[in-house]
């Protein structure tokens, strides 16, 4: 909501003003402020080198959608559920740039994408480079563009 409110501001003083306002002025902290400085400094984006598998059924937030997210954000979609214990999956050799850096989760690089409102949970994963994660973190990450802990849920 405060977002859209900032926006008709800066949109009504353009109008008023018939000529661009400075966007800063009116932009949100946090997320998109981070997410419009990312990309003005060339940095990778938010889920450059990470691999998303989506199991289950997504209703709450459609699987299409989630896709898309994902993939604008530099993630690749995986059409095979990593196998955690696989040498191959562990010996891979990239980390996450916009995890948290005292986090392990910057070297977790696939994550087991599940819906969280709906009654399939599948087999907890939290073993080396792949994680479960609820499809509402991938929404809070690209809200405050960084990928959140996953402690807590």
């Amino acid at each position: 909501m405060e977002s859209c409110c900032a926006a008709r501001v800066g949109v009504k003083v353009c109008l008023k003003r018939k000529v661009c306002a400075q966007e800063e002025k009116y932009e949100i902290p946090e997320g998109p402020q981070r997410s419009r400085l990312n990309r003005e400094q060339l940095l990778p984006r938010l889920f450059d080198g990470c691999y998303f598998y989506f199991g289950g059924t997504f209703i709450h937030h459609p699987k299409d959608n989630l896709i898309k997210l994902v993939t604008a954000a530099g993630g690749q979609v995986l059409s095979r559920k990593p196998k955690p214990d696989s040498d191959v999956t562990q010996t891979i050799n990239t980390i996450a740039y916009h995890a948290r850096p005292d986090s392990d989760q910057c070297f977790c690089t696939q994550y087991i994408i599940y819906e969280d409102l709906s009654n399939y949970r599948p087999e907890r994963v939290r073993q080396g480079k792949v994680w479960m994660a609820p499809s509402s973190w991938i929404i809070d990450c690209v809200m405050s563009f960084e990928l959140l802990p996953l402690d807590s849920r």
